[in-house]
């Protein structure tokens, strides 16, 4: 099987838990800087920038996460349809920039400045050697008593 057919199926077939890692969006030079990653998942009220396609260069808060088209609507982009309604318009979540990330949920929060940007060998700094602590006497167990097996004798 081809290698392209082979990832197209197994993107196709990937379980939630997959599917919600590849909902994700890179992150402005700024946020980049201050966490140290370069693309996050989205979530609702993340503040995004559309960087391609029909609605380009609108900012707006993310309203809904689609995990199974890999999109997300966000506020203030509708389309009208022909009885008058408006809908959501979804947009693929690799096509927006996260300007500014919501940081209510403590997961989250907790992830994001758990990853520390690379340091550079001057900055790193020496480490110390482990101190060796004192090894505590083992205490002598009660010795059992052996059983010993005797054979009976059997009639012929």
């Amino acid at each position: 099987m081809k290698p392209t057919k082979m990832r197209n199926q197994q993107i196709y077939r990937a379980t939630f838990a997959v599917k919600s890692k590849q909902v994700s969006s890179p992150l402005s030079k700024d946020l980049q800087k201050k966490y140290g990653k370069r693309r996050m998942r989205v979530a609702v009220d993340d503040s995004v920038k559309v960087i391609r396609g029909e609605y380009k260069g609108i900012d707006g808060k993310i309203t809904k996460v689609s995990i199974l088209s890999n999109s997300v609507a966000i506020e203030g982009i509708k389309r009208e349809k022909l009885k008058g309604e408006k809908i959501d318009v979804f947009i693929q979540s690799s096509n927006v920039l996260i300007t500014n990330l919501n940081t209510e949920d403590h997961w989250r929060k907790s992830k994001l400045e758990g990853k520390k940007p690379k340091t550079t060998p001057k900055e790193a700094k020496p480490e110390k050697p482990k101190e060796a602590k004192p090894e505590k006497p083992k205490e002598a167990k009660p010795e059992k008593p052996k059983k010993t097996q005797t054979k009976k004798e059997t009639k012929n």
